[in-house]
């Protein structure tokens, strides 16, 4: 009887556990920042094929991340339900908790610049230049990276849905994206005047729609031009 109640309590401790870093997830931008980086980190790691010891080093310090994590949200909990007024002592307990997750994230900063650097920036020159080797290659990726932009802004700015409305355009930045790909690929300025007209058509069914103000499809075509432009200028396309 005594086993049995026994392996009860250890399975709730675990329950209880999972539960716990299940709701600081949910409800923690913070945490849910770590916990993405956390899995980025590990997969990175794969790709790269870093070595045990480096490995073992990762993994302490992403721990050392999401247990500060942890430990500044109960912190912060059990602050507001004691003293729920402004208290120079709760705001002392809030931000030592604060500096506890600072101090776990820089460590951690530094063992991923260690680990990384050196095999990222190999990497990265062989990106660069397999798009330099291939027009396509490098509209793509522009495309691939406009696409993440523009939902990071809408998500900055709160307004819309990721791939409906807000600020700025998707659509338009796409758009503009391409029409500045078209105008680095051909010489002839017929392409670039219909390539243009079709530009104006995106961003006028976009506010035809409803779906855009004219400000925000213009915003998002500017974007497009100016990252498309950036990028090809750089590569030397």
């Amino acid at each position: 009887m005594g086993d049995k109640r026994t392996k009860q309590d250890i399975t709730q401790s675990f329950n209880v556990a999972i539960e716990g870093i299940i709701e600081t997830i949910r409800t923690e931008r913070n945490m849910k920042f770590h916990t993405f980086s956390t899995v980025l980190v590990l997969m990175l790691s794969v790709f790269l094929g870093v070595s045990r010891i480096e490995l073992i080093a990762l993994s302490i310090s992403m721990c050392f991340v999401l247990v500060a994590e942890l430990l500044n949200t109960a912190i912060e909990t059990f602050v507001d339900m004691v003293s729920p007024e402004y208290n120079i002592l709760a705001k002392r307990a809030k931000d030592v908790g604060a500096g506890a997750v600072f101090i776990a994230a820089t460590n951690a900063l530094v063992v991923g610049y260690l680990v990384f650097h050196k095999r990222v920036a190999g990497e990265f020159d062989e990106f660069f230049e397999l798009l330099k080797g291939s027009y396509a290659n490098v509209i793509i990726f522009i495309l691939i990276f406009l696409v993440v932009l523009v939902i990071a802004i809408k998500s900055f700015f709160k307004k819309g849905t990721p791939l409906r409305g807000g600020i700025p355009s998707g659509h338009s930045a796409l758009g503009g994206a391409l029409f500045v790909g078209i105008f680095f690929l051909t010489h002839d300025v017929r392409v670039f005047y219909l390539s243009l007209f079709l530009l104006i058509l995106v961003l006028q069914s976009r506010v035809e729609g409803k779906i855009h103000t004219v400000l925000e499809t213009i915003i998002g075509a500017v974007l497009g031009m100016g990252i498309t432009y950036l990028f090809l200028s750089l590569l030397n396309i």
